[in-house]
């Protein structure tokens, strides 16, 4: 097969997997109330200051990536390819290079999504999520893509085992600290792995990746909860209860004191 038919053809299952992940979470952001909407007796107010502007924005925008890359490789004959490479020889098709990375995606994010995001701090799941990924995939190796996969699946176990029940999604940040070691352990081992895999010498992207990988969740949960107003997953986190703390007790209080005056 012509390499432009192949990659037209992954775009083609990309855009697909993209479109069913951007309407279920649509349809899941539809039950949150918007417009000026009520809730349980309560008036969401501003439609800006609705919990759903984010995830709305967010799918929404994917939703409409996705059905122009849909669009793109159907009409370069990614969909033709598809159908007319699809069989049912799995060992083979399992074997594809780009089939397992493809899998060790959609593994890094489903734990991400179900197992992390609702037990751990937003900071340290998102940061180690970011780390897993520009190390797995960067160089395109092997190695760092198995070491990144275990890791994600070490510290998503522990928070699974500890705190499974909904109830225990807001106790104790032992899985907080799990996932900030497993955050830091995964940075130390990029270091060390990817010096000897380039002949001694550390390459920017993997200097840059552990300051990137927190500072992106850092701004990003600042913008949403004192910017827009929106809800944060587990405000109880280890990190993110200390941001919220000093905004209210020590930032704020010295702004409303410079306007008063």
């Amino acid at each position: 097969m012509p390499k432009k038919n192949l990659m037209r053809m992954r775009d083609f299952w990309t855009a697909l997997a993209l479109l069913a992940l951007s309407v279920f979470f649509l349809f899941q952001t539809s039950s949150l109330p918007f417009f000026n909407a009520s809730s349980a007796g309560v008036n969401s107010g501003a439609w800006y200051n609705s919990a759903a502007l984010t995830p709305f924005a967010i799918f929404g925008t994917l939703f409409s990536l996705a059905l122009g890359l849909l669009w793109v490789s159907i009409r370069d004959g990614g969909a033709a390819a598809a159908w007319n490479s699809f069989s049912f020889r799995a060992p083979g098709w399992l074997r594809e290079r780009n089939v397992r990375r493809g899998g060790a995606v959609s593994l890094i994010l489903t734990l991400y999504i179900f197992a992390l995001v609702p037990r751990v701090d937003f900071v340290a799941a998102t940061a180690l999520v970011l780390i897993a990924l520009i190390y797995g995939f960067h160089e395109g190796r092997g190695r760092p893509l198995q070491i990144s996969v275990a890791t994600m699946s070490a510290a998503s176990a522990y928070a699974l085992i500890a705190h499974f029940p909904q109830s225990e999604w807001a106790v104790p940040h032992d899985d907080d600290w799990v996932t900030l070691s497993a955050f830091a352990a995964l940075s130390a081992v990029m270091w060390i792995e990817v010096r000897q895999a380039n002949g001694g010498v550390l390459p920017g992207y993997a200097r840059a990746a552990p300051l990137v990988a927190l500072l992106t969740p850092l701004i990003l949960v600042c913008v949403m909860a004192f910017g827009f107003r929106q809800n944060v997953p587990n405000r109880t986190g280890l990190i993110f209860s200390q941001i919220e703390y000093h905004y209210y007790v020590s930032l704020r209080p010295l702004w409303l004191r410079k306007e008063g005056e």
